[in-house]
């Protein structure tokens, strides 16, 4: 991957996007900060009423909300201790600086001084936060107590958590710094890459301002404090999170993940200290109209002097991905700007003459070593001493909300991916716990050791997901850039989160909105960001019994209206089940709808949040993801939610069932989520400890199919074995044709892929296996549009025998050639004497695909089930052996029964099933035992033999029998009430509405079938 240095924004502060010219000009100006969103809002709303009180808005200026000093009670606790610097190592803790963390946009600094390094360290306050419920939801008591601990630590290093200090709330950076002089007047910052969360910076004694941020940059001028060419002591007093409680013990500031202890506290990512000319290019926005063809810039210009500066901005556009394209020339503007000032200049619309391939565009379908086409600004402000500079890579695209869908480019885009929780990640111990976005490999460059964060973009791209919501901690610019070369599309999340019950969204109300509004400020020159996410559900449906206080529709609008105020080109939506706010580019995703018993769902909330708007799951699955039959639902409950319109379906989460794909973990490195009510850590169902090759895994394998973008699958195929099974497997239960017989099946056709609608699909049906003989093939040449899928049918004729077919279809384009390939359809022609109308057809067939039964082999040369015929004792015992699968048992030399010697057909079944205590037989009068393996096998006996089959699990049986010919006097009653608990037996209903089990009855072959496949089921 071809990459410029990484070139950083000074940060200073910008005017309000143009399309939001009713709303008064916000900018906090040098030194005071950057909560400017809250104030900004306000005037547009109002005062906005939250959980029945009128909330006052703070000033730009206003101190940040802090902790009240009564909230949390000194208590004794124990003093903190200066951990060691990563326990594992003999040198100091790293400081995992890496300059292109910071991305490669932004204004360019005349002079960059690096901060990183040893810092002093005074911990000012520790507090210790516990849940007052079993599960991490709701409210939380805390103590806090003072710390005289002066130590050091690593700037960045990922932050105070990862460095050892787990219980410190608040504590105090110090290091002296050198100013430089580039010999003009200047404007000095110190830009801190992320801070968590309030950051209050000193210059030799002096405040020069509080910032309030969540994983997002905070940054401070200092001109007015410092003289270039001279020496000062900076000092940077953080409060964590834990020092942001209100006083009923819930957080102020969106932290992300409540649930983890892990999240990055205090300083991380990167600090450095930048010196721009007094007039400089403080932010830049560039905008792109696919429908226009036009290309618009926005620039915030500075002036940190103190007087009116004049100067002249020009700037050239070209290609970052060394295409020749004609671009557009930018006019030079003649710029005046007061002192102390920010103003915002607009250069253009420009007309863009390229077409398509100028685009940006996402790598669907998969083409491995894909790079996206970007495109780079490189601005210069020529002041009268010096000239500012500043360079923007973007992406000429452009997104909107249409109807009840997306428009890419004007193509209808439909968007299939995974929501990673950075998080799940922190809990890695890499040099400490936390901060994995810009500390653990996976995430990072690519290194001797590690393929880096491209590899994880590769391997969600090989996946067919086209689309990832970057879930609660925001993703690092690098990582955007990333997903901007190689053509990945990004919903951006803020770190709001209402799951938990954790954040008072009113008395931290501020806090949220400005956060909103830098992450939007901070991300939106990215290519790949196609979406924001204002919130991860914020509704109090998900936090029960503790609901966090202050969620109104009124707090979902101040959201929207903080994004729209930076950006008003991309659609919004909240994840999680809020209401609609009535806007043309805003929709809500659903979590967690339909769920059946077993968590499974395909529902894709039709209708919902308003009709004919965006409709899909924003998560499902969680919390049975990290199990291998959760695993295979990413793949047929996405299918099915493609057969149901989904403009988004992302199977909750990934990592959870495939820890490696991000390069370097193993199953016990990552600590999930808590699930509710469990006990103990869970992990990755998978690791690169237990899956040396992803790409056969059978789930693997079978996600890819379902995410394709021109997946053909068999409709009534997919919907029988959308459940899969305990062992996750494909299939799992067979589809049975009757032998002999014209055939029908129904196929679904999707196309995704952007820029075609000629679909062409391969079809054929063989014996046995997928390079077996041909019984059937055909060809459909459709005309699809893009983002739809048609239903086609195929007709074949089933052979008249007795054997497995395969289906093997393939779909192509003429732009693409052969995208999709499958020939994991299999299909069971069943016996002659079974018709697919038979009350057992679909049991009868799962016991000969299973290998339980094969039949007999008529003399016209078809096969026959027989399924009225009854069960002999002998058959039973081979039946069960067949079923049950025991590995290395030997029979053994002498037989257990007299009736039963060695030589006998079904010898070894029967020896099996007397060793392991599911027969004991018949004792005899002379002593000896037999088994009478040619009587016929009651109804009752096999309740008695299933259940020990079973290993006679705990039961207690009823006083009142579920049939009226069994009493709890009957032989075998417990194990019989077990068969009808669990569903096995159903007996016959009379005409009463009573039911009978008829225990004495002779059982049948069909009704075995029956019995043994829901056994199975259990």
């Amino acid at each position: 991957m071809s990459r410029r240095p990484a070139r950083r924004r000074a940060h200073a502060p910008q005017a309000p996007h143009e399309s939001q010219a009713q709303l008064p000009p916000h900018g906090p100006g040098p030194g005071r900060g950057r909560r400017v969103s809250a104030a900004l809002v306000a005037a547009a709303l109002g005062a906005v009423a939250l959980s029945g009180a009128t909330t006052t808005f703070q000033s730009a200026a206003a101190a940040p909300q802090e902790a009240s000093p009564q909230e949390i009670a000194p208590q004794e606790a124990t003093p903190a201790a200066a951990p060691a610097a990563a326990a594992a190592d003999d040198g100091p803790a790293p400081t995992f600086e890496a300059d292109y963390l910071d991305g490669v946009s932004g204004s360019v600094p005349t002079t960059s001084v690096s901060l990183a390094g040893t810092w002093d360290f005074e911990v000012v306050t520790e507090t210790e936060c516990a849940s007052i419920y079993p599960y991490p939801i709701g409210p939380q008591r805390c103590t806090t107590t003072e710390s005289d601990l002066e130590t050091t630590i690593q700037v960045p290093g990922g932050g105070w958590h990862k460095q050892g200090f787990t219980s410190v709330s608040q504590a105090i950076y110090s290091r002296e710094i050198t100013v430089p002089d580039i010999g003009s007047p200047q404007v000095t910052t110190i830009a801190l890459g992320a801070v968590n969360h309030q950051a209050t910076l000193s210059v030799d004694g002096e405040v020069v301002a509080t910032n309030m941020t969540a994983f997002t940059d905070s940054v401070f001028d200092i001109s007015a404090f410092v003289t270039p060419g001279s020496t000062h002591t900076v000092a940077i007093d953080v409060k964590g999170r834990n020092a942001l409680v209100d006083e009923g013990g819930y957080y102020t500031v969106p932290e992300a993940a409540s649930w983890s202890k892990n999240v990055p506290q205090g300083i991380f990512r990167s600090a450095t200290l930048e010196v721009v000319p007094a007039l400089n290019i403080a932010d830049t926005f560039v905008t792109t109209s696919v429908a226009d063809g036009t290309v618009t810039i926005d620039a915030w210009l500075h002036n940190g002097g103190d007087a009116v500066a004049t100067g002249e901005l020009t700037g050239v556009i070209g290609s970052a991905s060394d295409s020749d394209f004609d671009y557009p020339a930018v006019p030079a503007q003649a710029v005046s700007v007061p002192a102390g000032e920010t103003v915002k200049v607009t250069v253009g619309p420009l007309a863009w003459k390229e077409g398509s391939d100028s685009y940006w565009w996402p790598n669907v379908p998969y083409v491995e070593g894909y790079r996206a086409e970007l495109h780079e600004l490189d601005l210069s402000l020529e002041g009268e001493a010096a000239t500012s500079s500043s360079h923007v890579r973007f992406g000429f695209r452009e997104i909107e909300q249409v109807g009840d869908g997306y428009e890419l480019n004007g193509a209808p885009v439909n968007f299939r991916g995974d929501s990673p929780q950075g998080a799940n990640y922190d809990s890695i111990d890499f040099h400490g716990r936390g901060d994995a976005f810009h500390t653990y490999p996976g995430f990072l460059e690519p290194s001797a050791d590690n393929a880096g964060w491209p590899q994880v973009v590769d391997n969600y791209q090989r996946l067919n997901y086209n689309s990832i919501r970057i879930h609660q901690e925001p993703a690092s610019p690098y990582m955007l850039d990333v997903a901007d070369e190689m053509g990945l599309m990004i919903m951006s999340e803020t770190a709001i989160r209402g799951s938990n019950g954790r954040q008072n969204l009113t008395t931290g109300f501020d806090n949220m909105v400005s956060h909103v509004g830098d992450l939007v400020r901070r991300d939106r020159n990215h290519a790949s960001v196609l979406r924001w996410s204002q919130a991860n559900e914020p509704t109090t449906g998900f936090q029960s019994p503790f609901p966090a206080p202050g969620y109104t529709l009124e707090f979902d609008r101040a959201l929207y209206w903080a994004v729209m105020a930076e950006d008003t080109t991309r659609p919004i939506s909240s994840d999680g089940n809020s209401e609609d706010l009535g806007y043309d580019n805003y929709t809500t995703w659903c979590h967690y709808v339909g769920e059946d018993s077993d968590k499974y769902t395909d529902d894709v909330c039709e209708g919902f949040p308003a009709p004919g708007k965006p409709h899909g799951s924003g998560e499902h699955i969680w919390y049975k993801d990290n199990t291998h039959q959760g695993f295979m639902w990413f793949a047929t409950s996405t299918e099915r939610m493609r057969t149901k319109g989904a403009a988004d379906i992302r199977p909750y989460s990934l990592l959870s069932a495939w820890g490696s794909f991000v390069p370097g973990v193993s199953t016990t490195d990552v600590i999930l989520e808590q699930v509710p009510g469990a006990t103990g850590d869970s992990h990755p169902l998978y690791g690169e400890d237990n899956l040396a090759d992803p790409w056969s895994q059978t789930q693997i394998a079978r996600i890819q199919k379902a995410f394709s973008p021109l997946l053909v699958s068999d409709d009534g195929y997919w919907e029988a074995n959308k459940k899969s099974n305990a062992a996750g497997e494909w299939p799992a239960r067979p589809v049975t044709l009757a032998p002999g017989t014209e055939v029908t099946r129904t196929f679904n056709v999707f196309n995704d892929t952007l820029d075609s609608t000629e679909v062409t699909v391969d079809w054929s049906v063989h014996r046995g296996a997928a390079d077996g003989p041909t019984v059937a093939e055909g060809v459909l040449e459709l005309e699809i549009g893009i983002g739809e899928d048609v239903q086609e049918d195929i007709t074949f004729t089933t052979p008249a025998g007795q054997e497995d077919l395969v289906l093997v279809v393939a779909s192509s384009t003429p732009e693409h050639g052969e995208v999709f390939v499958d020939d994991g359809t299999r299909f069971v022609v069943g016996f002659a004497d079974v018709a697919a109308d038979n009350l057992f057809f679909e049991e009868i067939a799962w016991a000969r695909q299973a290998g339980i039964t094969t039949g007999w082999t008529e003399p016209d040369g078809s096969t026959t089930f027989r399924p009225l015929e009854k069960i002999n004792r002998d058959a039973m015992a081979a039946f069960l052996y067949r079923l049950a699968d025991p590995e290395g048992f030997v029979a053994p030399a002498v037989s257990p029964f007299t009736d039963v010697p060695t030589s006998n057909q079904f010898y070894t079944e029967i020896a099996w099933l007397e060793q392991e205590g599911i027969t004991t037989g018949w004792t005899e009068a002379d002593g000896t035992r037999t088994f009478r393996p040619l009587e016929q096998i009651n109804r009752d006996a096999v309740a008695a033999f299933l259940y020990r089959l079973a290993d006679s699990p705990a039961h207690e049986a009823p006083a009142v029998s579920p049939f009226t010919d069994v009493t709890p006097q009957t032989q075998y009653y417990a194990e019989i009430t077990w068969l009808a608990e669990t569903g096995v037996a159903r007996g016959w209903e009379g005409n009463d509405g009573t039911f009978q089990f008829e225990p004495l009855l002779p059982i049948a072959r069909d009704a075995m079938a029956a019995f043994l496949y829901r056994f199975d089921q259990l």
